[in-house]
């Protein structure tokens, strides 16, 4: 019997059922994927065999021939042809062959024939979206007759071209698809090596190579040198395969972890019936794999890990490129959401590799932990705790870490430790109200009180972090700068206090006063460098305006909150070693400006923050402090007025006590910063960072 063309042989109907052109317009396929063409059609003669198989046993083969650019009868005498471009690709199997019911399905666009075997019914799509057509030529067995199917499928509204079937002479099943002339725009993807090729073919069919049921599968070149594909898995990939179980609802997960010797990277693959639809680096997600090959002695490798389970069969899209989960969600909502999802895929099978790696994972992390403990007691002691509390999230931190972005990590862990104290902390707090068990919550509440002493003293070894790093700070602040000059006063103001702003804006911990004096720290209102008709607790038109305004409240534990003020405290800042101060001048004199800022609030409209007029006393004392290197000009104004050297010889002080009460301090930039080093010495020698 034969037949061309659009016919219908016996109940045979060749008709289309579809615009075959409509559906390659509708395929998906990336140019950087120029071998899925090739997949598909592996694929087709994988469930081919395995049908076949069920009729009868078989050994599997399949056969791709790689066809160059040019000439054949020119590559049978070259050894290496790897540098030629790749025109088309022919694959042959021993497979149950394109049988009436098998070419029915594949004219049907919609069939469900494939989804039952493993497939999405597409591949003839994605063939022709990178070649210019298909041709296929298959014998089979019908009934005790072995039959030969010839057609062309072409990117047309009809699809299937030149349709032939006759009898035939071989007595053997062999299909023959032929993937015609790649496309230029995939074509320059195409890998021209041999090796590679095969190479690639093995990963993406890898799970039949592990789960030992691919058929044969050799490539072969135009100057006939071939690759057994079992050969290169044999070679590249460890025979020894760890494997583990997760469920994430009703759902169960395979995770199958092999070492590869050819791979460039430690990765984690999603896949769908037996092959790789999406992957993605492993070393964001364990950092302690690195980005360099393990070595096991004689060999280098990297992990590769494949993820299977029926989810993930259901939810492959249908170009096999990706997958169409119920919902994407936000990692931080992963625990909020009910459907699974690739998040939380990605986290169970993380942990499944944790637990396989669990011992080479322990080595490297032990290393690492080694190398950072130095820094950490030397250079970032108000990590100790975290380092002893919180070992394990510290062991999952990248290596190599600078001491900057080791300071980053350690303050998040750090930052999730006191979150979670902290909700202990309200869970014990709401449990006193019904305490079943005493000795369960004597437990839980003394494991509470030693955890949150702990973190006590990490804020407390921080703080003294960083008044050591102020100091030093301030000391390369007062020396000559590399332009030749000081910094101005704006800058050394800065580290004391942040310039125009008031207590009410500033953190207590980036408030510097413990500098001059520790009874500085404590106040109820400061306002820096604000004029002071600008300053919301001081009710005045005066513009004059000093560095540092405080005043402090009588009562410090007092529950009211109109108490009489007791004291003021004024700080005047001038620039490093300048020199043109001048007496009885209001701008090049400090002292004269600080006893205007005094003349000032004495004025009586000073208002509280609740806009009540503050009566100040006229015994009310002021405290002023000057600071300022004492330079000739200035020295001259100190002793006309008679000022008094402190007794180190640094500094000046005055008493004013005739028209209202104020002691005045001249303090030189080297006073406060060797009085502040001598003040702080003991706490630096306590955490070892003097």
């Amino acid at each position: 019997m034969e037949a061309k063309g659009q016919l219908t042989i016996g109940e045979l109907d060749l008709k289309p059922k579809s615009n075959i052109a409509n559906k390659v317009r509708n395929t998906s396929l990336p140019k950087t994927k120029p071998l899925l063409p090739l997949y598909e059609t592996i694929s087709n003669s994988i469930h081919s065999i395995n049908e076949l198989f069920k009729l009868q046993p078989v050994i599997g083969r399949i056969l791709v021939k790689l066809i160059r650019n040019g000439n054949p009868e020119f590559y049978k005498e070259l050894t290496d042809i790897d540098e030629f471009p790749i025109h088309s690709i022919e694959i042959e199997d021993n497979g149950l062959g394109f049988t009436n019911e098998n070419i029915t399905y594949f004219i049907e666009a919609d069939t469900d024939h494939k989804i039952e075997i493993g497939g999405k019914g597409v591949g003839r799509f994605v063939c022709l979206k990178a070649f210019k057509k298909i041709l296929v030529r298959s014998t089979f067995m019908s009934g005790t007759e072995f039959i030969t199917r010839e057609f062309e499928y072409k990117n047309t509204k009809e699809g299937i071209h030149n349709f032939n079937e006759t009898h035939s002479i071989h007595k053997d099943r062999l299909t023959s698809v032929l993937l015609s002339e790649f496309r230029d725009e995939y074509k320059k993807h195409v890998p021209k090596s041999i090796f590679q090729i095969a190479r690639e073919a093995v990963n993406h069919f890898l799970l039949y190579f592990i789960e030992n049921t691919a058929p044969q599968i050799i490539i072969r070149d135009q100057n006939n040198y071939e690759v057994n594909c079992q050969s290169i898995f044999n070679l590249e990939f460890e025979k020894k395969i760890q494997s583990g179980k997760f469920e994430i609802g009703e759902s169960e997960f395979t995770l199958y972890l092999t070492k590869s010797f050819k791979s460039q990277s430690h990765k984690i693959h999603y896949c769908a019936h037996h092959r790789s639809v999406k992957e993605e680096g492993l070393i964001s997600k364990i950092p302690d794999l690195g980005r360099y090959p393990v070595s096991d002695g004689s060999n280098q490798f990297y992990y590769q890990a494949y993820v299977v389970g029926d989810f993930l069969n259901t939810h492959v899209d249908t170009e096999r490129i990706g997958f169409n989960f119920p919902i994407e969600e936000d990692e931080d909502e992963i625990n909020l959401i009910q459907e699974i999802t690739l998040s939380k895929i990605r986290n169970k099978a993380v942990e499944e590799i944790e637990d396989l790696l669990s011992d080479y994972l322990a080595n490297v992390r032990e290393t690492k932990i080694n190398n950072y403990r130095p820094t950490v007691n030397q250079e970032l002691p108000q990590y100790r705790a975290v380092f002893n509390n919180r070992i394990e999230e510290v062991k999952k931190l990248p290596p190599s870490l600078t001491k900057q972005k080791l300071d980053i990590e350690l303050y998040r862990i750090e930052a999730d430790w006191k979150i979670e104290i902290k909700e202990e902390a309200q869970k014990l707090s709401e449990e006193t109200k019904d305490i079943k068990n005493l000795d369960e919550y004597r437990k839980r509440y003394e494991k509470f009180l030693e955890q949150y002493n702990e973190i006590g003293q990490v804020d407390l070894a921080r703080y003294i972090v960083h008044r050591k790093i102020v100091i030093e700070l301030l000391d390369e602040f007062l020396s000559i700068n590399s332009q030749g000059k000081f910094e101005d006063e704006d800058m050394i103001h800065n580290i004391f206090f942040p310039i125009r702003t008031t207590s009410d804006e500033v953190l207590h911990e980036n408030q510097n006063l413990w500098l001059l004096d520790e009874r500085l720290t404590y106040h109820s209102f400061l306002a820096s460098d604000k004029k002071f008709d600008k300053i919301d607790a001081l009710n005045i038109d005066n513009k004059d305006r000093s560095d540092l305004i405080i005043y402090n409240d009588a009562l410090a534990f007092s529950e009211d909150k109109r108490p009489p003020h007791n004291s003021f405290t004024i700080v005047e800042f001038k620039k490093p070693q300048r020199n043109n101060y001048q007496d009885f001048d209001a701008e090049k004199n400090p002292i004269e400006q600080c006893e205007k800022y005094i003349e000032a609030i004495l004025e009586g409209k000073v208002k509280d923050r609740s806009g009540r007029f503050i009566k100040i006393d006229p015994s009310t004392p002021f405290y002023v402090y000057i600071i300022c290197d004492i330079t000739p000009s200035f020295e001259k104004i100190l002793r006309s007025r008679e000022y008094k050297q402190t007794p180190d010889k640094l500094g000046y002080f005055n008493v004013k006590s005739e028209y209202y009460k104020a002691y005045i301090e001249v303090l030189p930039f080297e006073k406060v910063l060797k009085d502040a080093q001598k003040r702080n010495r003991i706490l630096f020698d306590k955490l070892g960072i003097s």
